[in-house]
């Protein structure tokens, strides 16, 4: 008899027959103790791990193992390397050992590459132990994950869509065991015991007796550090002390995928079913399927029906995330779940067939039916369950086994023999009513289970977006020439009325209401937007070479830099009415801003060998320190790594042959569904952005990846935000007519809701309210033109329309125009808007293939 099964029998017989004087009758309820070995890797000693595995299996005491499945190299260890083979051959024995993945940095993660990385360590998992899961015909339920402990962890909701109901965080230093349960159904427990193999009476004290669950955690690096023969003795000795406490009534040695059926964890198994249609001419498969889902909706068991898809082809459905709708019929969930054709490489069939619904595909794959959670291409699998005919109870019981959450497919064969579908009924009916057990529409427990939150939820409605956007940019609609003409006209009076003829320079901003003054200084970012807006014109054929040849030439020799501790760098700003007259302070953004165009000239002009000559003459080296761009402010330098500025300008000072890192750049090795997650993961830690520069590196330097995929988040919310509540979005960075005289305004991802935020310069709290928001949200007059520049659509030409309409001034365009009331800063416009405007126009114009 085996030792676990005598301990059972013999806790059974001391109950109807007590023996006064034994442990258990003096002593309270026994301490729960769970054994965890961690962290088997590739880099153990064998022949010590061997010794303490057989110590445990030949008492038949429960063992969890925490396994690293990934080699140095990073990719999944494989079957035939020594660490896989030891494992498998436990498996194949019975030997009752559990196998605990381990995610180290899983408790930092977001809610998407939780659920990525653990699906992948217990992908990696199985893919180790193929061997053993050939034969066992019982698999490999991984329901528990382990982690790094680290402070302030992120909530564990993304582990659930993998199946994972238990987290353990292997503790830095012994605690009380201290455990979360979270509405997702996850247990995450911290604290635990550190327990040595060593030369004494048993394993240390760890808990009082009666008290909850408790952790014993043998540290397998440890192992090593005796010799063999050693170990062998003092792992015998320490698995002999806790049998015998569990024999004295102490201990209650448990397996790990116990935890969530103790204590009051409120553990509920969750099945879906799925009734598979009848084929119309088999009269008996139509009157049992519609006697059964009779049966199911007089019950009040949710189900779905339908056939997920096509035969030969992956099934799957389009599941709909984001509409707070109610399915028709008993129960709240989603309506809309169709069928779909899933490929293998990328969520790109999905999102065709339904690029108007937010949501995610969910398939069932025929092959490695035990994977479940979210792949790499962002689609949801789930182990395919088929009930058919034959036993049907018997097949039903057998899928449901255990305390995974299944998905259950009947097939209409499952239930034509009435003695089967009364079977089954009685079967679902003791279910139903059984606390442990709960019944979900399958879009209800895929909505549960998908990633949630501001960044998922973006991804989900941009990715729902796209195609259309791809779509209008490949084929845009035709273009009023004489009235862009126009709009250049009126922009460009800007740039001619106020450059200075002396020194071709431009102000930043002219405020030309009665008693406004003229900004006459200009930063490196103003004078880049001054040379695309010359480029511009003469693209356009509002000024002749002559003119255009002039301008540059007047306006180069006034940034050539100034040289401040051994650096010498463009200035901050510059005096638009003095020859070289500006501070030693040096912007990096600004001088990215520069560099893209200056790169724009040197390709549209026969100043190329006088520019080589000026950006050569420039320290930028100096100011790029591990892969950062930097500034100078009062001569201290300060990085300006974390910026939406910092792509467009690492792309810029790359054109010049200067190396330079830029924060959105984290798509190489994902896949496009990671990559997104990722950049949306960066880009929201930077704070709002808007049109610019995103749109700036389409005009200039060919749009990358990453501001690619962001310029339509920003566009889709924008025309989200127009289709819901009628307003008119266009948000970036520019001038107002009044304190604190310029906003940043932009997209905030991390808000729980759709949210257009500001900054200021100063970030000043006070400019940051929702109260200043409502009053000053504002449409960018460039940022309308840059949008119907690069994204052609009919919202893209509301906006252009209603600037043309209100932002027309006789001195160029107003900076912004209030959505509030709709006044423009009809007196208030700047040099960057009329530049950018000009730039845009061109961009169309030529793109088209209009005038030059």
């Amino acid at each position: 008899m085996k030792r676990r099964t005598f301990l059972k029998f013999a806790a059974a017989s001391t109950a109807f027959f007590p023996v006064p004087g034994t442990a258990s009758s003096l002593r309270g309820s026994p301490a729960q103790a769970f054994q965890v070995a961690s962290i088997l890797n590739e880099d153990l000693s064998i022949p010590h791990l061997i010794a303490v595995l057989d110590a445990f299996v030949d008492r038949n005491i429960p063992l969890a193992c925490v396994v690293d499945p990934f080699g140095k190299d990073g990719h999944p260890l494989s079957p035939e390397s020594k660490l896989a083979q030891v494992l498998n051959g436990y498996l194949l024995g019975n030997s009752g050992l559990d196998i605990v993945p381990y995610v180290h940095d899983l408790s930092l993660l977001s809610e998407h590459f939780q659920a990525r990385a653990v699906f992948e360590a217990v992908s990696a998992i199985k893919s180790m132990l193929r061997p053993a899961l050939l034969v066992r015909k019982s698999g490999l339920p991984v329901q528990s994950i382990a982690c790094a402990e680290h402070a302030n962890p992120n909530p564990p909701r993304g582990v659930r869509s993998a199946g994972i109901l238990n987290v353990l965080t292997l503790p830095a230093e012994p605690g009380p065991v201290r455990s979360e349960t979270w509405d997702n159904g996850v247990v995450r427990l911290f604290g635990g015991s550190l327990q040595t193999l060593q030369e004494t009476a048993g394993p240390a004290k760890f808990t009082e007796q009666g008290s909850g669950q408790n952790l014993l955690y043998l540290s397998a690096k440890e192992f090593a550090r005796q010799p063999l023969n050693r170990l062998k003795k003092t792992a015998g000795q320490f698995t002999r002390a806790l049998a015998e406490r569990e024999l004295d009534g102490d201990l209650s040695l448990l397996p790990v995928p116990d935890i969530q059926l103790r204590d009051n964890y409120r553990f509920k198994k969750t099945i879906c079913l799925h009734v598979l249609h009848p084929q119309k001419q088999n009269q008996l498969q139509v009157s049992a399927y519609s006697a059964f889902t009779a049966f199911l909706r007089e019950t009040g068991i949710p189900h779905s029906t339908g056939r997920p898809s096509e035969k030969g082809r992956e099934a799957g459905f389009w599941v709909p995330t984001e509409l707070p709708l109610k399915r028709t019929g008993s129960g709240d969930s989603l309506p809309g779940m169709s069928p779909i054709r899933a490929g293998s490489t990328s969520d790109a069939a999905l999102r065709t067939i339904q690029q108007a619904i937010p949501g995610i595909g969910v398939t069932f794959p025929g092959t490695d039916a035990e994977r479940q959670g979210l792949a790499s291409t962002g689609i949801l699998q789930f182990p395919k369950h088929v009930v058919s005919g034959g036993d049907a109870v018997q097949s039903f019981n057998e899928a449901i086994a255990g305390t995974a959450d299944a998905v259950i497919f009947l097939h209409p064969d499952a239930f034509t023999f009435p003695p089967d579908r009364r079977a089954l009924q009685d079967r679902l009916r003791g279910l139903h009513t059984d606390e442990g057990t709960q019944f979900l529409y399958l879009e209800q427990f895929v909505r549960a289970l998908v990633p949630a939150g501001p960044l998922p939820s973006r991804q989900r409605k941009t990715s729902a977006a796209a195609p259309e956007l791809l779509e209008k940019r490949r084929h845009p609609a035709g273009l009023d020439q004489e009235e862009l003409l126009e709009d250049a006209r009126v922009a460009w009076q800007y740039i001619e009325k106020f450059s200075d003829p002396a020194t071709g320079l431009c102000p930043a901003t002219v405020n030309f209401a009665p008693g406004g003054q003229y900004h006459k200084a200009v930063t490196m970012w103003d004078v880049g937007s001054h040379i695309n807006g010359l480029v511009a014109a003469r693209q356009i054929g509002l000024i002749s070479q002559q003119s255009f040849e002039a301008a540059i030439r007047k306006i180069l020799p006034n940034i050539a830099g100034r040289t401040s501790q051994n650096r010498h760098l463009p200035q901050g700003w510059i005096r638009t009415d003095r020859r070289k007259w500006g501070n030693k302070n040096f912007d990096g953004s600004d001088a990215g801003r520069l560099l893209a165009a200056l790169d724009n000239l040197r390709r549209h002009s026969n100043f190329g060998d006088q520019l080589e000559e000026l950006v050569a003459s420039w320290d930028l080296q100096k100011v790029i320190i591990d892969g950062e761009v930097h500034s100078v402010v009062n001569g201290e330098l300060k990085s300006s790594y974390v910026s939406h500025s910092a792509h467009y300008s690492a792309l810029a000072f790359r054109r010049w042959g200067l190396a330079a890192n830029s924060p959105y750049e984290v798509l190489s090795d994902r896949t496009p569904a990671d990559g997104r997650m990722a950049l949306l993961e960066a880009a929201s830690r930077i704070g709002p952005f808007g049109a610019e520069p995103l749109l700036l590196e389409a005009m200039e330097l060919g749009m990358s990846r990453e501001s690619a995929f962001l310029a339509d988040v920003l566009f889709s919310a924008q025309l989200e935000e127009f289709q819901e509540t009628g307003r008119l979005i266009c948000v970036s960075e520019g001038p107002i007519d009044k304190s604190p005289w310029f906003l940043y305004q932009g997209l905030q991802l991390d808000a729980p809701k759709r949210t257009w935020a500001f900054d200021t310069v100063g970030q000043e709290p006070e400019y940051r309210t929702p109260e200043f928001r409502e009053e000053n949200l504002a449409i960018s007059s460039k940022a309308a033109f840059l949008w119907s520049a690069y994204q052609p659509h009919e919202y893209s030409e509301k906006l252009t329309s209603f600037t043309r309409s209100v932002a027309r001034t006789k001195n160029g365009f107003a900076s912004s125009i209030y959505l509030k009331n709709g006044r423009p800063t009809e007196a208030y416009t700047d040099l960057n808007t009329n530049g950018v405007i000009l730039q845009a126009i061109a961009h169309r114009l030529v793109s088209s293939g209009g005038k030059l």
